[in-house]
């Protein structure tokens, strides 16, 4: 969006000729007395959303300059309210961050009641599900497995519960969220007893709490499951990728006291001794290799005590790439961030943006530009800047590009 305080003229040039092109959305062309009038009014616009990514609403309301002025938002029943300053120039905006999906209206309140309203679409969350399934089980006793599920970007971590299943889809647990790594990665503890010994595929389900996230299945987790005593085992993803965070964990037979434990990597040391919490040491680790490797974790109580050794062959991936994004608005070749795109101010183009991993793509805009739903308004002469971003997935990192939108002066209309 523009900066608007410090360039008056600007913003007053900007708000006529957006509102008179009724920011991007269909209207019949207005005689200059009601584009006066419309512009005086006010207007307010921000782009779709998805959930738990931040976006600015932008108000003007030159009627409310000086004021502190309400915005409400409403999703079906659920409603809040925001506010925001206008500024001398007659605009104002507010950050706001989406925590459902569906259809929001935005409306203009109070003293900034002639702004109007607006209507736009927030997007569920994207998520990726982490089963950390010990590489050796007991059968016979509670095995506590350990399920991570990731919001890839925003702020706004997934609620809901996880279902442990066979790889042949019959059910063996299902947990709640209740833990986290970090901001947006909740976790949940799913008990299990195996019967049966040998080698057992399972695998893990993301059941959302809401519309606001969607669901995810880890990959397949092919635990060795036998009848002897287990001192120690290894907890950790089926897949690891080369530069990506994970969490590798050190789990300790029921019964034994706590101690300490320690991670090698081909044999060379990737951590300290890490005390045991509740029967589990816990080392966030970043790869910073491929290939085949061996993980190691070494377990040791007292000097007389318990101790224990488990390690595990992986096939560490290469490196995550980013998400790439296409952004084709109909009617207009694909943009490029490297070639030139050129609009005049009045003019609007609706933004449309796929992804690789499939996920939704959403846009943002700085400069003397604005994005009402998937409309981009240009509206005064300048440079814009258009960001699209992506959430990827578990094997795509999230996604984002950039473009520099010129936008050219209207022609001047003849006397």
């Amino acid at each position: 969006m523009p900066n608007f305080n410090s360039r008056p003229r600007l913003a007053r040039t900007l708000a006529a000729a957006a509102l008179a092109a009724g920011l991007g959305m269909a209207s019949l062309p207005l005689a200059p007395a009601a584009q006066a009038a419309k512009a005086a009014a006010g207007f307010i616009a921000t782009p779709n959303g998805m959930v738990g990514v931040g976006q600015t609403i932008t108000v003007y309301a030159p009627a409310a300059a000086g004021q502190v002025v309400t915005i409400g938002l409403q999703l079906g029943a659920a409603a809040m309210t925001t506010q925001t300053t206008i500024a001398a120039t007659g605009y104002g905006s507010v950050l706001w961050t989406p925590t459902g999906a569906g259809a929001w209206s935005i409306n203009a309140l109070g003293s900034a009641l002639s702004s109007g309203s607006t209507s736009i679409t927030v997007a569920p969350m994207p998520t990726y599900t982490v089963l950390l399934a010990q590489n050796n089980l007991q059968s016979g006793v509670t095995d506590n497995l350990l399920a991570g599920v990731v919001a890839p970007i925003g702020t706004v971590a997934p609620t809901g519960n996880v279902a442990l299943a066979y790889s042949t889809g019959a059910a063996i647990t299902t947990s709640p969220l209740s833990g986290s790594f970090g901001g947006t990665t909740a976790t949940a503890t799913l008990p299990w007893v195996p019967s049966a010994t040998g080698v057992t595929p399972i695998l893990a389900t993301y059941q959302p709490a809401s519309g606001g996230q969607l669901t995810s299945t880890s990959p397949l987790s092919q635990p060795s499951v036998t009848t002897a005593v287990q001192n120690l085992a290894l907890r950790s993803p089926a897949t690891l990728y080369q530069g990506t965070p994970t969490v590798l964990q050190a789990v300790i037979g029921q019964g034994l006291p706590q101690g300490t434990a320690a991670f090698l990597l081909d044999g060379n040391g990737i951590s300290g001794s890490i005390a045991t919490v509740n029967g589990v040491a816990t080392l966030q680790w970043t790869p910073s290799v491929s290939g085949i490797h061996t993980i190691t974790a070494n377990y040791s109580s007292t000097p007389t005590g318990p101790s224990g050794t488990s390690v595990q062959t992986v096939n560490i991936q290469g490196a995550r790439t980013a998400d790439v994004i296409t952004v084709d608005p109909p009617a207009q070749p694909a943009w490029s961030i490297a070639a030139p795109v050129v609009m005049t101010a009045g003019t609007s183009v609706t933004l449309a943006g796929t992804s690789k991993s499939g996920t939704t793509v959403v846009f943002s805009e700085q400069g003397p530009c604005v994005i009402n739903g998937a409309v981009l308004q240009a509206l005064s002469a300048g440079q814009c800047q258009v960001t699209a971003i992506s959430p990827g997935n578990a094997s795509l990192s999230p996604g984002s590009a950039t473009y520099t939108v010129t936008v050219q002066a209207a022609p001047k209309k003849a006397k």
